[in-house]
């Protein structure tokens, strides 16, 4: 029984490994868009100061990379401590209760998330259904770009059923030690 135990808890840790470093690897990507923004902006800047030639796409293109980064990095920030948080209330709280206010927020957080998967899916899957367009100069199709909300809450809301998953064994764990 206990070997049946601890492979399930092997495949479990495989599992959470593997998201966490699909999402390290969305971050990643996410840095050199960021790069790719920086070059694309500045060439914009040069192209209408030095030689008075802006160009029409820049802005849309890195509107749409912003919505890249931000998105696609929201699920390694989380357990890499980038969201925001406030923990002047519970600073001086004892572990066990920490643990049980994070397992509690982490399932508002997620159940918030969630939602906003649902809702981002049903955005996307509307903008290709009936192609929607964006307005301006380049006339994009949008449902590539909603599809990086899709993605970007799938995992952060991975990643806060990860954490639900860890501080729950911590708090069994220091649970059945002090029994």
């Amino acid at each position: 029984m206990e070997h049946v135990i601890v492979n399930e808890r092997t495949m479990v840790n495989r599992i959470i490994n593997g998201i966490s470093s699909f999402n390290e690897k969305l971050a990643e990507a996410a840095g050199w868009v960021v790069v790719i923004m920086m070059l694309t902006i500045s060439y914009d800047v040069a192209m209408r100061y030095l030689f008075n030639a802006p160009t029409t796409w820049s802005f849309e293109v890195n509107r749409y990379m912003l919505i890249l980064v931000v998105f696609i990095g929201s699920g390694w920030a989380l357990p890499a401590g980038g969201h925001v948080s406030v923990d002047i209330f519970t600073e001086n709280l004892p572990k066990r209760k920490k643990i049980l206010l994070d397992i509690v927020t982490s399932f508002m957080a997620g159940t918030y998330i969630l939602i906003f998967l649902i809702q981002s899916i049903m955005f996307t899957y509307d903008a290709w259904e009936h192609d929607v367009r964006s307005t301006e100069y380049l006339a994009w199709p949008l449902w590539p770009i909603r599809l990086f909300l899709v993605i970007g809450a799938a995992t952060l809301l991975l990643e806060f059923i990860i954490r639900i998953i860890k501080n729950s064994t911590t708090l069994f764990t220091t649970t059945e030690q002090n029994s």
